[in-house]
C-alpha cells in the first residue's frame, strides 16, 4: 500500500509540474491556430495571387511550392505584423476618429449594441493605460460574519461617509472566481479586515485555481506532512490490532490441545 500510495503521490507532482507548461503550449496553439484561420490563411491565398500575377507562374505552381517549403507559416507572420500596425494606426489622433465612426456605427445595430459596449469594457480592463491599482491584499467577513473572502484595496472610501459614521473606511474590491475581472466593490471598517502577505500576482493565481493554487509561503506542507504520518500511523495501529485478534482467535485451539505431560507413559506402567 505505501508502494501504491508513493507511485500516486509523485505521479500527481508531476502533472502538477507540467501542468503549466502544457497550458501555455496549448493556449500560443490556438492562438497561432486561430490567427492562421481567420487572417493568415487569407493573407497566403492573397500572396499567393500576387505571386502568379506578378510572375506568370501558374497558380497551381505557386501553390504547389507553398506546400513544399512549408510556407504556410508566412501567412501568420503576416497577419502578426499587420495586426501590430493596425493596434498602432489606432491609437494615433486619425485612427481614434475612425474607431469613434465605427463605434456609433456599431450601436445603432439592434444586436451589435448590446454586445459591443461589454466586449469594450473588458478590452479597457486589460489594456487600459489608467489602470485600477490594487494596493494590498486583504481578507475580510463577506458576504456574512464568519465566512472569509480575499479582496483588493483599492483605495480610501467616501469622506462623507466616513465622517458620518466615525471610522476610517476602504473600499475592497471582492473578485469572483474563477474570473476575477469582476466582482464587487464595498466599503469596510479599516479595522475589520486582516493584511495577507502575498502579492497581486498571487492572489490573482489563487483565485483563478479556485483555492488549488497557494502561494508557497502560505502552504500548510507541515499539516499535510503530520497528516500522512498520522495515516501511516493508524495503518500499522490497524494491522498490529488484527494481528492481535487473529492470536487470540488461535489461542483456545492451543489451550483444549492435549498436554504431553499429562500423557501416562504406557510403556513405563507396562512395565
Amino acid at each position: 500500500m505505501r508502494v501504491v500510495r508513493g507511485i500516486k503521490r509523485s505521479f500527481w507532482r508531476g502533472v502538477a509540474a507540467l501542468l503549466p507548461a502544457l497550458l501555455t503550449v496549448i493556449v500560443l496553439a490556438l492562438g497561432i491556430t486561430s490567427v492562421h484561420n481567420y487572417v493568415g490563411r487569407y493573407v497566403n491565398i492573397a500572396v499567393q495571387h500576387v505571386v502568379h500575377w506578378a510572375s506568370g507562374i501558374p497558380l497551381a505552381d505557386v501553390e504547389a511550392w507553398y506546400d513544399r517549403y512549408w510556407l504556410g507559416w508566412l501567412g501568420v507572420v503576416v497577419a502578426v505584423i499587420g495586426l501590430c500596425a493596425v493596434a498602432y494606426f489606432v491609437g494615433t489622433f486619425l485612427g481614434a476618429q475612425i474607431v469613434r465612426f465605427f463605434e456609433a456605427s456599431v450601436m445603432r445595430l439592434p444586436i451589435l449594441n448590446r454586445i459591443y459596449p461589454g466586449a469594450k469594457q473588458v478590452s479597457e480592463f486589460f489594456f487600459s493605460e489608467h489602470k485600477v491599482e490594487f494596493r494590498r491584499v486583504v481578507a475580510l467577513q463577506y458576504p456574512r460574519q464568519g465566512l472569509w473572502s480575499l479582496g483588493f484595496v483599492t483605495g480610501r472610501s467616501f469622506r462623507a461617509l466616513s465622517q458620518r459614521v466615525g471610522r476610517d473606511l476602504l473600499s475592497v474590491f471582492v473578485p469572483t472566481a474563477p474570473t476575477p475581472v469582476t466582482g464587487f466593490v464595498i466599503t469596510v471598517p479599516r479595522d475589520e479586515v486582516i493584511d495577507l502577505p502575498i502579492s497581486v500576482d498571487e492572489a490573482f493565481q489563487y483565485i483563478i485555481s479556485v483555492g488549488v493554487i497557494m502561494p508557497p509561503a502560505e502552504r500548510l506542507e507541515s499539516l499535510e506532512v503530520a497528516l500522512l504520518v498520522e495515516g501511516e500511523h493508524e495503518e500499522d495501529a490497524a494491522a498490529e490490532q488484527a494481528k492481535h485478534q487473529d492470536d487470540v482467535a488461535d489461542a483456545p485451539d492451543e489451550a483444549n490441545a492435549p498436554d504431553e505431560t499429562d500423557v501416562p507413559d504406557e510403556a513405563g506402567e507396562t512395565g
